[in-house]
């Protein structure tokens, strides 16, 4: 996996993490409040923070983008 995917999967789950924060300010207001947006907001952050570990060694070893 390279830079490119890297930093769209990143992105991704930046935005997925920064929506289950939202959605868990306002659970119990509408239908989308039965998911569990505090384990998906977990979720996304282990990925997140799994991605940039993967990100920083690419750039400790120069892969190129």
């Amino acid at each position: 996996m390279g830079w490119k995917l890297s930093l769209l999967l990143a992105g991704l789950a930046s935005g997925i993490l920064l929506l289950a924060g939202w959605m868990q300010a306002r659970r119990g207001i509408g239908r989308l409040s039965f998911l569990p947006w505090d384990y998906v907001m977990i979720a996304a952050a282990i990925v997140l923070i799994g991605l940039l570990g993967h990100m920083a060694i690419l750039w400790r070893d120069g892969w190129p983008v």
